[in-house]
């Protein structure tokens, strides 16, 4: 079940990230999705002991061998993700934790199964994504998130 996690980022961290990401203008990639969100993968930036990045596998769990990631996931006006499981192999459950950088304008709730996540920025959520059913509603604005999962 999704749980959220008060004040993941501290406004520190938040500001530092925000930078980074904004400062990024190669690495985008479109999501697996298709529907105009972009990731930009920062496992070469950041490996597992990075303070951000053993933070989230502390809430997430040990990853099973070398299957973990850590992204920027950037939603634009209009990206959306539709109701899907991600799936994971050999027998693990794909973990993962989503903190909030910044806000959209509009739009660009999280919704897990039938539930609507609140989340301000400096919040995260933990879920399941190979387990729970989950969406983001359309965006207005921009949304940006860091994101840290495994397959445990």
């Amino acid at each position: 079940m999704a749980e959220v996690l008060k004040a993941f980022l501290s406004p520190d961290e938040v500001a530092a990230l925000r930078a980074q990401a904004e400062g990024a203008t190669e690495g985008w990639t479109p999501g697996r999705q298709h529907t105009g969100y972009d990731i930009l993968p920062l496992r070469s930036l950041m490996d597992r002991a990075a303070p951000l990045v053993a933070r989230g596998l502390a809430q997430v769990g040990t990853p099973f061998e070398d299957y973990w990631d850590v992204y920027f996931i950037r939603y634009q006006d209009g990206a959306y993700i539709p109701p899907h499981t991600d799936p994971a192999e050999h027998g693990r459950v794909h973990r993962r934790v989503n903190a909030v950088i910044t806000q959209a304008a509009y739009g660009g709730q999280l919704i897990v199964g039938t539930r609507a996540i609140e989340l301000a920025v400096g919040d995260a959520v933990l879920f399941s994504p190979s387990i729970e059913e989950h969406e983001v509603t359309r965006v207005r604005g921009t949304r940006l998130l860091f994101s840290v999962g495994a397959w445990v």
